[in-house]
């Protein structure tokens, strides 16, 4: 059996495992937002969105459109309050 991958060992030849390498690229922008509501421990929300892009404009834009569906969810998540019987 040939292998054309230089740096495989004799063990994974003879099993057949085949060893791929990623290369990773940190290019471009991240942002992250953390909203957080509430100052009691049990009156706490708590919501965390990050983007990523190639460049900060695509990235903000990206980030407004998260900001709207994270405004969204915030909204339905204020709705939910816990029972009288469990607090």
């Amino acid at each position: 059996m040939t292998d054309d991958n230089p740096t495989a060992t004799e063990s994974n030849r003879e099993e057949g495992i085949q060893t791929e390498y990623v290369e990773r690229s940190d290019v471009g922008v991240s942002l992250t937002v953390k909203l957080k509501r509430g100052t009691a421990t049990r009156d706490q929300d708590e919501l965390t969105a990050k983007v990523k892009a190639q460049t900060l404009a695509e990235a903000r834009e990206d980030m407004d459109t998260l900001r709207a569906y994270l405004h969204d969810v915030a909204e339905d998540v204020r709705q939910i309050q816990p029972n009288e019987g469990e607090e």
